[in-house]
């Protein structure tokens, strides 16, 4: 009775708008103030949600994506990926997803990757004639990469929840980020040649090798943060610290983009992303411990499997169960939440936590596009200044694609093992 009470406290805040923060903490207390469990628990289990030192990489690595974003560094990954892609047609939307391919290895989240490429690149596609709808998409869709190939703050909310390796999580979403850019691609491809969108630019070799030379120091970040954590020679967070005092150094000293000034802002809307973040851990943490405390894990784990003892069919049960959440619940609190309810379930049909972890982000992912709480879809179509219900269908492709390899990485776990068990043996 007391999870359903805090879910549907928690659904009824969200269906008025209610900011996820606040509509889970209102969950939370409810839920604790009906058990008779006394008030000052609340408290005392937000800051054991918070209480990991892992966590301190999720505001470092936020900050490191800010400074790279005012410091030059998007101008040269774009020109970088257009070295490589932009002689096809359709060349932008190429550049869109192969920039959000190297920029998921410096930000790690998806919104930055929304807002920093999608400013520049949704008002160049438009300007070269590519319809809205599709160029919406292809940012929004192409954005969700970020928290698939490491380093992923998704990943981190899931490695602290479930008590997995991080390292291990960041090597196993590598391949299954490259395989949906790669979908994403295949869409674009068909939908250029029929759409007969223009090429963006054909580089000669020469200029091409200037522009790679060029974008070296930036995709250096990459190495340093996955290099790094993958041969132990520094934890997640260390790496995240190392990747800001990085993207300091590129900022002022080698694009000089980057100035003092900048920095009291940078440093703002850091503290203000990172109070949000915070805010729907510790809330999502006490939520999450009064379903513990309630059996709610062990409960849905017989329910299901008396449902059925086909791995298959809980796996399909699982995926929808998360693909809806996803729609309307917010990445990081969706995380948090869930993890101790289904994990259980995952590992009684014989899943590693890494596989259901790279899983449920890839799933989740999904929910960042997809109304009603989407993230990107929002953010992109700000951008793009167009409401949701003109550019809707021009995401069903890019939504089937990535549904597609959502069922490759199910049902092939070797997809999301293989490397974290070569590297980590």
């Amino acid at each position: 009775m007391v999870a359903i009470l805090a879910f549907s406290v928690l659904l009824a805040l969200l269906l008025i708008n209610v900011p996820i923060s606040f509509a889970l903490l209102s969950s939370a207390i409810s839920a604790i103030l009906y058990s008779g469990v006394h008030i000052a628990t609340l408290a005392q289990r937000m800051f054991y949600g918070l209480d990991t030192f892992t966590l301190l990489s999720v505001p470092l690595f936020m900050l490191a994506g800010n400074l790279m974003s005012n410091g030059g560094v998007t101008r040269d990954l774009l020109n970088f990926s257009r070295a490589f892609v932009g002689h096809l047609r359709g060349g932008l939307a190429y550049v869109n997803i192969v920039a959000s391919m190297i920029f998921a290895g410096i930000s790690g989240t998806a919104a930055a990757d929304s807002a920093s490429l999608g400013a520049i690149l949704i008002p160049a596609m438009k300007d070269e004639g590519y319809d809205t709808d599709f160029t919406v998409a292809v940012t929004a869709t192409s954005s969700t990469i970020g928290i698939m190939i490491p380093p992923s703050i998704p990943m981190i909310m899931y490695g602290v929840a479930s008590g997995t390796s991080i390292g291990s999580l960041f090597v196993g979403g590598a391949i299954p980020g490259v395989l949906v850019g790669f979908s994403l691609m295949a869409v674009t491809y068909v939908m250029s040649k029929k759409r007969n969108y223009p090429i963006d630019v054909v580089m000669t070799w020469k200029e091409r090798l200037i522009t790679i030379v060029k974008g070296i120091p930036a995709l250096f970040t990459v190495v340093i943060i996955i290099g790094g954590i993958i041969s132990g020679l520094f934890t997640a967070t260390e790496a995240a610290c190392i990747a800001c005092i990085y993207a300091a150094f590129l900022g002022f000293f080698y694009y000089k983009e980057l100035k003092i000034k900048d920095l009291p802002r940078l440093f703002r809307d850091t503290a203000v992303s990172t109070g949000v973040v915070a805010l729907m851990i510790a809330s999502a943490s006490a939520l999450g411990w009064i379903f513990a405390q309630q059996q709610i894990p062990a409960k849905l784990t017989a329910a299901l499997l008396s449902v059925s003892d086909n791995r298959i069919v809980i796996l399909l049960m699982i995926n929808l169960l998360l693909l809806f959440v996803g729609t309307w619940l917010d990445m990081t609190p969706a995380i948090l939440l869930f993890t101790p309810i289904l994990l259980p379930v995952a590992t009684a049909i014989g899943l590693s936590p890494v596989h259901f972890g790279v899983m449920m982000v890839v799933n989740l992912a999904i929910g960042l596009y997809t109304p009603p709480v989407g993230v990107c879809l929002f953010l992109t179509c700000g951008i793009a200044k167009c409401s949701i219900s003109d550019v809707i269908k021009g995401f069903i492709p890019f939504f089937v694609a990535t549904l597609l390899v959502q069922l490759v990485i199910i049902f092939v776990p070797a997809v999301s093992t293989w490397l974290p068990g070569l590297v980590y043996g």
